[in-house]
């Protein structure tokens, strides 16, 4: 195995320690930082991000709104920055999400926001990156970078896993720091919601070796002619973008994503026997409609690939590979550790069939991402194309 997929393996292999060894130092820094505006009104909010940053937004809005007690949306960066920011109310709070803290489109989003009179957030690795800079208050997560750099000055960059990680980790405790503040948790409610992330850091542990296992053993049949969809609802909505985004950054190859229920409505015109369907079905609201949507995948020859509960016997018998998750896990935190077979599919899937990550072996794939990613022109003081 090359140098990237093993440096992917090792990334995976440390998420379930990353949560244990960093919730409640993050915890606490969170708490400190909120306690230096005790006079700041809170609003709705929005969370904000590119890519892998989104998804993260996106999977944790569920819990953020149960523990804030405040209605909160989760918008991509541009959505928000070119769109949006005129219309939001001086009281909203608005955490931006960027590993890195060097996006263009999100920095743009909080320093608009601020502008605004909204209390930014920067949910990012370190306070002295440009987001943390621009925002008025820092989550710190310690995660390691995506992209790495070798002695000799070289960059290898591996897709998103431990790194989306402590971003929902950040949102997650972000999310329980703002109830306190606002009195919707008391201090008996907050203790169990810090609680439920320590153990589902043993959900994380408990799922890899099992879906490491049935990923080896059927990466083979992934094979370039076949086409792949992923179905998630609610915060697996979430989950199924970050594997479509696996697919794309590890394979280099098509794939398409689907809201549950609009499957039915869009990607189901083009299922047939070539095509893998993967369906997310925790324990939810979302699950019944999920095996519906298999029992149609199947009757059009498709093959159903379901992430389940280890204990849902209905989703075990209508999956033809079937992931089995722990069970007992609240749903707004499963995606903390329903990505893991997309995470290991992809990585392995890379290593069988010999694929550079991102196609960056090609120098200038790299380069022309970088510039869109890293370097394209804020805008600023409002000044946003004209329409």
């Amino acid at each position: 195995m090359d140098e990237e997929k093993r440096i992917m393996l090792q990334e995976i292999a440390m998420q379930p320690d990353f949560v244990r060894d960093n919730v409640d130092s993050m915890m606490e820094a969170t708490r400190e930082a909120l306690a230096k505006h005790p006079d700041r009104s809170i609003g709705g909010g929005f969370m904000i991000g590119c890519g892998d940053s989104f998804c993260a937004a996106l999977a944790a809005r569920i819990f953020v709104m149960q523990a804030a007690g405040r209605f909160v949306e989760p918008v991509e960066a541009l959505e928000f920055s070119r769109y949006l920011v005129p219309y939001i109310p001086a009281d909203s709070f608005v955490f931006g999400v960027s590993n890195s803290g060097t996006v263009s489109r999100t920095i743009e989003g909080v320093q608009l926001a601020r502008e605004r009179g909204a209390w930014t957030f920067a949910v990012t690795v370190s306070a002295a990156n440009r987001l943390a800079q621009t925002a008025e208050t820092l989550v710190s997560v310690n995660a390691v970078p995506n992209i790495k750099e070798r002695p000799d000055g070289t960059r290898i960059v591996t897709p998103g896993s431990v790194t989306y990680t402590a971003s929902l980790l950040g949102l997650f405790v972000a999310g329980i720091a703002l109830g306190e503040k606002v009195g919707n948790l008391d201090r008996s409610r907050a203790a169990t919601l810090v609680e439920q992330l320590r153990r589902v850091a043993d959900s994380m542990a408990a799922a890899d070796e099992k879906t490491r296992s049935v990923a080896e053993e059927v990466a083979p049949s992934f094979t370039p002619g076949r086409r792949t969809v992923i179905l998630g609802g609610g915060p697996n909505y979430a989950t199924a973008y970050f594997g479509m985004a696996k697919w794309h950054e590890a394979l280099t190859r098509p794939c398409h994503t689907s809201e549950l229920e609009e499957w039915a409505h869009e990607e189901y015109f083009v299922t047939d026997a070539d095509t893998d369907t993967i369906i997310l079905t925790p324990p939810g609201a979302g699950r019944s409609r999920g095996l519906e949507q298999a029992m149609a995948a199947k009757e059009m020859d498709s093959r159903v690939i379901i992430v389940g509960s280890s204990d849902d016997s209905q989703a075990r018998q209508a999956a033809d590979v079937f992931f089995a998750m722990p069970p007992d896990i609240p749903e707004p935190l499963t995606p903390l550790v329903y990505k893991l077979p997309f995470e290991h599919l992809s990585c392995r899937i890379a290593h069988e069939q010999n694929i550079p990550f991102l196609g960056f072996n090609n120098p200038k794939r790299q380069q022309v991402n970088f510039r869109q990613i890293f370097n394209s022109a804020h805008a600023a003081g409002g000044q946003r194309d004209a329409p």
